[in-house]
């Protein structure tokens, strides 16, 4: 098996988020914590947190209410549907 080296670069202000994060970690941990966080994101199928609170948005200006409680009927609601499918793809 080999061993791949990627770079890549951070800009301080306006990644300072992450260069700060990448920074703070101890020799030898940042090359899993890049590994961790890459696979978290390839687990999410892409859907992001503020994909799921604009479509919450979207359904509530509708009049929608969005519960946990029991799972709503998004047959005839595309909307509802695509919402529903996004939340899925979280795999909470």
């Amino acid at each position: 098996m080999a061993t791949v080296t990627y770079s890549f670069t951070l800009d301080t202000e306006k990644d300072g988020h992450l260069y700060q994060w990448l920074d703070g970690l101890r020799k030898g941990e940042k090359s899993k914590a890049i590994r961790d966080a890459l696979a978290a994101h390839l687990d999410q199928n892409n859907v992001t947190h503020l994909d799921i609170l604009n479509a919450i948005e979207r359904l509530e200006r509708r009049g929608v209410a969005v519960v946990a409680q029991e799972e709503p009927d998004a047959q005839d609601d595309p909307e509802l549907a695509e919402a529903l499918e996004n939340l899925s793809k979280l795999g909470l």
